[in-house]
């Protein structure tokens, strides 16, 4: 697949697939805090050059941890809350569903957020979300 832009970052992949729509795909064995928090948004936020957008986030054979601090940062950062429309988090792992049921029980993302076991399905629903704008 050819991707818009990609930008590696020490603990994540960081796409544009295509205007309005990103892919984060974690690393394994990382922990992700909250200064790579901060940097994911910034970069996301140039990527889509500040206008909405949707992420699918991939963390599928994962075996790694955020911080709840980064967690928090990435449900409530408002620069980016206020033009991100979704996120599919797809796993395939007890461990990352966890994870991402957490995410969306404790840290309360003020966008809709839904897991997926399948790439396809989560890539499906946040486009039809985009063309509700795009």
């Amino acid at each position: 697949m050819v991707y818009k832009k990609y930008v590696e970052l020490p603990r994540v992949h960081l796409y544009l697939i295509e205007e309005g729509f990103t892919l984060f795909v974690a690393k394994d064995k990382i922990d992700l805090g909250i200064e790579d928090a901060k940097e994911v948004d910034e970069v996301s936020y140039e990527m889509v050059k500040g206008k909405p957008f949707v992420t699918l986030i991939d963390v599928r054979d994962v075996r790694s941890n955020m911080t709840h601090e980064a967690r928090e940062y990435f449900a409530t950062n408002k620069k980016i809350t206020d033009i991100r429309k979704a996120q599919a988090i797809v796993v395939n792992s007890l461990h990352t569903k966890i994870l991402a049921e957490f995410y969306i029980k404790f840290n309360k993302p003020t966008n809709p957020v839904k897991i997926f076991r399948d790439y396809n399905e989560a890539e499906e629903w946040l486009r039809e979300i985009r063309s509700e704008w795009y």
